[in-house]
C-alpha cells in the first residue's frame, strides 16, 4: 500500500520515498531478517496462548532499526505497518515542524501484543492479565502497552489514520492515541487490479455459478475457510452447475468435486479468477478492511463478508454485495445469487466495477491523504 502512494504522489510532483524494516514474506525468506524470524516463532510457539487464534507480536514489537536520513528530512513522516518496532527515542529527532501520519492496518499498535482482539477489551486499560498470551508472559504484553503509550505521547503533530470506521472506533477505545486527531481513509487498490478505463474487467456471468474465498493461509482458523465450505455445499452439493476455489497456501482438505484448491496465485491469475467469479467470500472471525474485497470488485465480482470488522464498510462503500452472521444468512446470499439471471449480473458487475475505481483508485486514495497531510 504505501509503495502504491508513493508511487502516486510522485506523479503528482511530490518528493516521495518509501523505506521499509522487512523486504520480504518471512515464510518464504525466513534468513533475510534472522532476527524477526526469531522473535515471530517465539511469538507463535512459546508466547502466545495455544487457545488464542489470532496472530500476536510480543518480543516483535520490540525488534527495530533506525531510521533512515531521508525520513528525518522530510517534512510529513507517513508510517505503515508500524507495530511498535521503533526504537526509542527516534522522536527526539524529529522538528515540531514534520507531521507524522500514522496509518493503522491492525490493532496492534494500541494493544500490547495482539493484531486483532478477539473480542477482548482490555486494550482499553493496559492490557492487564492479556488472554492472548501464557500466564508468565502476561507482563511483558502490560510493559509493551505502556511503551507504545509514551511512544505515541511523544511524537509531534501526530495525525492517525484507519482504514475503516470500526478500526478507528477500536483506536479510540484504547486511550493511547490520546488527543491526536483520527481520520478514516480506505486503502489503495493496486493499479495491477485496475486496468485502463478502455479494458474493463470480464463483465460476463461466469457459467456455471462461481464463488472464490482467497486467504494466505487457508488453514487459518480464523480464517474460518470450512464455515463458508460448509454453506456452500448445503446449497449446491456438488453439482457441476456451481464451483467453488480456494485461493491461497493449504486448503487440501476442503477438495472435492465441486471445490478447488489453486495454491498460492500471482496477482495477474488472481485477477482472471476474480473477472470469472460471480462472488468472493470472505468468512473471517477477525478482519479490518482486506484489500481483497475491492481487489476481486475491481474485476466485477460481488463480495458476501462477515458481519466483523470493517468489511461491512467495504460493503456499504462499494454499494453492491452482502454480509452474513451465520450460515443461514451466507446459503441464502448464495442461493439469491445463482438465481439471478446473466443480464442483471452483467449490468451489476458494471457498476461494481466503476464505484471500485471511484473510491479505491490511487488518485481518490492521494486525494484523501492530502486532506489529512493539510
Amino acid at each position: 500500500m504505501a509503495r502504491i502512494l508513493r508511487d502516486e504522489q510522485e506523479k503528482r510532483g511530490h518528493r516521495a520515498s518509501f523505506h521499509h524494516v522487512i523486504d520480504s514474506d518471512l515464510r518464504s525468506e525466513p534468513f533475510t531478517t534472522a532476527r524477526h524470524t526469531l522473535a515471530a516463532g517465539i511469538d507463535e510457539w512459546v508466547i502466545k496462548s495455544p487457545g488464542f487464534d489470532a496472530p500476536i507480536s510480543a518480543l516483535r514489537d520490540r525488534v527495530s532499526r533506525p531510521l533512515v536520513p531521508d525520513v528525518l528530512d522530510s517534512d510529513i513522516v507517513h508510517l505503515h505497518g508500524i507495530n511498535g518496532v521503533l526504537p526509542r527515542g527516534w522522536e527526539n529527532l524529529l522538528t515540531r515542524e514534520q507531521k507524522v501520519v500514522w496509518t493503522l492496518h491492525d490493532m496492534n499498535p494500541f494493544t500490547g501484543t495482539c493484531h486483532y482482539s478477539l473480542g477482548c477489551e482490555r486494550f482499553s486499560s493496559g492490557c492487564s492479565q492479556c488472554p492472548a498470551v501464557r500466564a508468565p508472559f502476561r507482563n511483558l504484553v502490560e510493559a509493551n502497552w505502556s511503551r507504545k503509550k509514551d511512544l505515541v505521547a511523544a511524537l509531534p503533530n501526530l495525525r492517525v489514520v484507519a482504514p475503516s470506521t470500526w478500526l478507528a472506533d477500536q483506536a479510540r477505545a484504547s486511550g493511547l492515541f490520546g488527543s491526536a486527531p483520527l481520520f478514516v481513509q480506505p486503502n489503495p487498490v493496486d493499479p495491477e487490479f485496475l486496468g485502463s478505463e478502455s479494458s474493463p474487467a470480464n463483465l460476463e456471468s461466469a457459467s456455471p455459478f462461481t464463488a472464490v474465498i482467497v486467504a494466505a493461509k487457508l488453514d487459518d482458523p480464523v480464517k474460518n475457510v470450512g464455515f463458508a465450505v460448509a454453506a456452500f455445499r448445503d446449497v449446491f452439493g456438488e453439482t457441476p452447475h456451481a464451483q467453488l476455489f480456494l485461493i491461497g497456501e493449504g486448503g487440501q482438505q476442503f477438495v472435492s468435486g465441486s471445490v478447488h484448491a489453486t495454491g498460492k496465485l500471482p496477482r495477474e491469475q488472481l485477477r482472471a479468477h476474480f473477472g470469472k467469479a460471480d462472488v468472493i467470500i470472505v468468512p473471517s472471525l477477525a478482519e479490518n478492511a482486506p484489500l481483497v474485497i475491492p481487489e476481486a470488485a475491481s474485476q466485477g465480482c460481488e463480495p458476501l463478508v462477515a458481519q466483523v470488522g470493517g468489511m461491512p464498510e467495504l460493503v456499504a462503500l462499494l454499494g453492491r454485495g452482502a454480509t452474513f452472521a451465520g450460515p443461514e444468512d451466507l446459503t441464502s446470499l448464495l442461493r439469491s445469487r445463482a438465481d439471478q439471471g446473466a443480464k442483471k449480473r452483467a449490468v451489476l458487475r458494471n457498476k461494481l466495477v466503476q464505484q471500485t475505481r471511484s473510491v479505491f483508485s490511487p488518485q481518490a486514495v492521494v486525494d484523501g491523504y492530502d486532506k489529512v497531510y493539510a
